[in-house]
């Protein structure tokens, strides 16, 4: 059986979903770099190895057969600060290390979530799960703002299983699919 690990990047704790054999295990937000402000490489490694410390909590010290983070993007005209992608990159790149036994897939956001904003599809992966009933399975943050994190690790690993069970013709047309409000994730 295989075991995924998806995690939605972020410099302060990252989104993460424990799957195995397509059905998720537990999604929970991990909490990383407790300081206020900037952060800097000591928060961002504090930050990798949290998520390497709850997978090996959550997965009873077995290691993820695949990971799967969201890669980072430049987009022209985004409101953000384009310096905090290194911040981002960074993390990803110590997960990246952190697993780096199983195979990495790092999808752009436009690969598992094309142009749909974040708090909506944060909105509709979380009716897939309550659809599915494995809401009791997902541990709420305390900041209602980090459910999206948690939400979005779900989306990743949601992708994840129906890329990897369709054929290439089939995955193409399901991307559209499954970003449409009533469509099934997987």
């Amino acid at each position: 059986m295989q075991i995924v690990l998806s995690i939605d990047p972020g410099t302060r704790g990252c989104g993460c979903a424990w799957w195995a054999g397509g059905e998720l295990l537990h999604a929970r937000y991990v909490p990383g770099a407790s300081g206020k402000g900037d952060t800097g490489p000591s928060e961002w490694m504090e930050t990798v190895r949290a998520v390497e410390s709850a997978s090996e909590g959550v997965l009873e010290g077995l290691r993820p057969d695949v990971v799967v983070v969201e890669r980072m993007q430049v987009y022209t005209r985004s409101k953000g600060d384009p310096r905090d992608l290194l911040a981002l990159a960074a993390v990803g790149g110590g997960l990246f290390r952190a697993f780096g036994d199983a195979e990495v897939v790092g999808p752009l956001p436009r690969e598992w979530k094309a142009q749909v904003p974040r708090v909506m599809m944060g909105n509709r992966v979380e009716q897939k799960v309550r659809d599915r009933g494995w809401w009791g399975r997902v541990a709420e943050p305390r900041r209602k703002a980090n459910l999206n994190d948690v939400m979005h690790a779900v989306g990743l690993g949601l992708w994840y299983g129906a890329r990897t069970s369709r054929n290439a013709e089939q995955r193409d047309q399901a991307l559209p699919l499954l970003l449409q409000p009533g469509a099934c994730l997987a």
